[in-house]
């Protein structure tokens, strides 16, 4: 186990498109400081790179955020926040940088105001930007990704194109170019073509051996795709990390990741564009989005290849 994907709350404040939040509701949670420091103990035998602070929600509407944050650095561990930027504030931001978080990635799709109400049903962009502007010039030694999602056409190149020279001026972010795909766990029908895997032979980032992923609930997932923790592999409350991480229902997912068993046809990894099956995984995702991307033609290949998620796969 490398990383540990926590969800300290389900609240989000947007309804992006691409988004299963947008489609489907879950029950309000917030993962409570107890059930935080039971996660804690669990981690202290292993060798954690970074507790990645994320989930199908927006992390800084927790009323608890910086309280948790505080007591994940005094345990010892490196902290990375996923967030839209929208409360970002910068109080909270000046907080944040002085509990050393090493790491933020920002999910902006674009900064046009009009396409990001329309896109995300919210007018948080008046206030994004300068709070981001607040985080990138009071920020040192932390590791900024700006996450350009998008359909890979002629409108995310112009977004593509805006974003960079809006922080043109911040030579220390990284630009990563995403394309909007459906998630295992809800089709928000944004592929044209989704995967549906008749044999699965693992997954391509080892998720269910390198990753633990927490549900606001308390409970562990086998993914982070998982929108409605469906495939649970315990609870903090009734379990140990230890139990979580070894125990029969993770390892029975394993092995029908693996191939080694025969998973169920409705099998969450039978639709991801994470797994790997018998055909050339290069080729699947070059199928999925090289095939029909135009932003080498738009942007050339230095400005969108070599900064596209989809190539640290390839």
């Amino acid at each position: 186990m490398k990383y540990v994907q926590i969800e300290t709350t389900t609240t989000c404040n947007q309804r992006c498109y691409f988004c299963p939040v947008s489609q489907a509701k879950r029950s309000k949670s917030q993962l409570s400081i107890a059930k935080l420091e039971k996660i804690l103990i669990g981690l202290r035998p292993y060798d954690i790179e970074t507790i990645i602070i994320s989930g199908f929600n927006e992390p800084t509407y927790d009323k608890q955020f910086i309280e948790k944050i505080e007591l994940i650095r005094r345990a010892g561990f490196a902290i990375s926040i996923c967030t839209n930027g929208s409360g970002l504030t910068p109080d909270l931001t000046d907080k944040l940088l002085k509990l050393k978080v090493t790491g933020f990635t920002i999910n902006l799709s674009t900064i046009d105001a009009k396409q990001y109400k329309k896109d995300r049903g919210s007018k948080d962009l008046k206030n994004v930007i300068p709070q981001l502007n607040h985080l990138f010039s009071q920020a040192s030694t932390q590791q900024i990704t700006i996450l350009i999602l998008g359909a890979l056409d002629t409108k995310h190149a112009n977004n593509i194109q805006m974003i960079t020279k809006q922080f043109a001026n911040f030579k220390t972010i990284k630009f990563l170019i995403s394309p909007i795909a459906d998630y295992a766990g809800k089709d928000t029908q944004v592929l044209s073509k989704r995967p549906n895997y008749q044999t699965l032979q693992g997954c391509s980032m080892d998720r269910q051996h390198q990753w633990l992923h927490f549900m606001a609930d308390g409970n562990a997932i086998l993914c982070c795709q998982d929108y409605f923790g469906k495939y649970q592999l315990g609870n903090i409350d009734e379990d140990t990390v230890t139990e979580i991480y070894q125990g029969e229902k993770i390892t029975q997912m394993r092995k029908w990741i693996s191939g080694q068993e025969e998973a169920p046809q409705d099998f969450i990894c039978r639709k991801c564009v994470f797994a790997l099956t018998e055909d050339n995984y290069m080729q699947t995702l070059k199928k999925l989005f090289c095939q029909t991307c135009k932003l080498p033609t738009i942007l050339g290949i230095e400005n969108s290849c070599y900064k596209c998620e989809v190539n640290c796969y390839l």
